[in-house]
């Protein structure tokens, strides 16, 4: 269905915009977690309501000794080290910035060890177990080698679980279910006490960040909204001898991919990676505050990806902080309220403009996001009486009012780009109230 759409002037002509605009699906309005979203707490208890413990992790993968302090002082509140690097190698450092740590492939010996320590996050297993074991059973030619990992998996979470039942034992799948292979997929993102995947959307012939909200909707549903879902978002571009040729984000273009993440159900956010001799060995430049071009062994860099890490870094860091301001509203129940999205420009899917609504102690705020590169004009309508004033509140941390009529309001939204809009009620009832 299409009705005409009229955008404000100067709404149309910053996005570029022009012409009808069409009603889309409820793809538009997410609504799940109104019951409360599954998190953590730092030590990765679970919680389904936001309060002094809650945790939303902003982690970085593959940190390196020396590294934590800039980590810290970017924002990130977590990491996950490099897989050569025992959890003793990293407790001091930790201890000193107050980081939370992932540990990929624990020992029985770190996990009785550490089980008790406060800066212990969770326990990572496999890694991309779907599409990896997808290759190897193409090589052996075993049609049973997904079913024996998978029991693998299990059992080996079983014993971790023996040994320290409180923190969260998961594996980081990759964002692919391979053909036939989509109820491993399932399986595998389901089976761990957080579910967790990566999605990397940069490379050649992807225009747009649709693929990526399915499938952390698809790992939302999965669990019924009662497991937190962390997504690995791309903050690293590939150097040559990469398999697939990926390119670093631009600052708005992992703002974009972290909202569509957040939108979709994902609880935490994991950016991969931090730049080192080790990323360089794998072909990929990551993200750091001083990236040289040569590390001392593996791919260099040209002085152009170094630059653009170090911008990324600096981006990374600012969207850390605005997702710290934020994240009491991230973690607080998706309103039950029902409300339109409206949206105008050159859409190539047939719903770029998505949304998820946050009932907060103070007000309602409002998430939205353009999955596609090209800008979009937006216009969102709620019930006359719930709409008192409107700000949008920019990645830095100032507001801009915006004019708000009969309930509706737009903005413009450049390519990939997200909003974030803080609604006060015309009225005195609690906004959030279900009445």
């Amino acid at each position: 269905m299409s009705v005409p759409l009229r955008l404000p002037l100067a709404a149309v002509l910053a996005a570029g915009l022009a012409g009808p605009a069409t009603v889309p699906d409820s793809h538009a309005v997410q609504s799940m977690y109104q019951a409360g979203v599954p998190h953590t707490d730092a030590q990765g208890s679970p919680r389904s309501h936001y309060g002094a413990g809650s945790f939303f992790p902003r982690c970085i993968y593959h940190a390196m000794p020396g590294s934590l302090a800039a980590i810290r002082d970017a924002g990130f509140n977590c990491v996950h080290t490099w897989e050569g690097l025992g959890v003793g190698d990293m407790i001091g450092e930790l201890r000193a910035t107050g980081l939370q740590l992932i540990r990929h492939q624990p020992t029985d010996d770190e996990v009785r060890r550490f089980a008790s320590d406060p800066r212990i996050l969770g326990w990572y297993l496999d890694e991309e177990p779907t599409s990896q074991t997808h290759l190897d059973m193409a090589r052996s030619g075993n049609p049973g080698l997904m079913a024996e990992r998978y029991q693998a998996f299990v059992s080996r979470m079983s014993a971790i679980k023996a040994m320290d039942p409180r923190h969260p034992v998961f594996v980081l799948d990759g964002p692919y279910a391979p053909p036939g292979l989509g109820a491993w997929w399932d399986r595998w993102n389901s089976s761990g006490d957080v579910s967790a995947h990566d999605y990397y959307p940069l490379r050649p012939g992807a225009a747009d960040l649709s693929g990526m909200a399915e499938s952390v909707l698809r790992a939302a549903r999965l669990t019924g909204e009662r497991k937190p879902v962390w997504i690995t978002l791309q903050a690293f571009g590939g150097l040559p001898g990469l398999e697939v040729p990926l390119r670093m984000p631009a600052a708005d273009e992992l703002r974009g991919m972290a909202f569509t993440a957040i939108i979709h159900g994902a609880t935490g956010l994991i950016f991969f990676a931090y730049d080192s001799r080790v990323t360089r060995e794998g072909h990929v430049v990551g993200i750091a505050p001083d990236t040289p071009e040569n590390r001392g062994g593996g791919a260099e860099a040209t002085p152009a990806e170094a630059a653009r890490s170090r911008e990324l870094w600096s981006g990374a860091a600012a969207l850390n902080a605005e997702l710290e301001r934020l994240t009491p509203a991230l973690l607080s129940p998706t309103a039950r309220l029902p409300y339109e999205v409206r949206f105008a420009g050159d859409n190539r899917t047939a719903v770029p403009i998505r949304t998820m609504l946050k009932a907060t102690a103070g007000g309602y705020t409002l998430l939205a996001v353009n999955l596609e590169a090209s800008p979009m004009g937006v216009r969102f309508r709620l019930p006359a009486a719930v709409v008192g004033s409107v700000r949008r509140l920019n990645p830095d941390g100032s507001a801009t009012v915006l004019e708000a009529f009969d309930g509706e309001f737009g903005d413009a939204l450049g390519g990939f780009g997200a909003g974030v809009y803080e609604i006060t009620a015309s009225l005195d009832r609690p906004l959030g109230s279900r009445r």
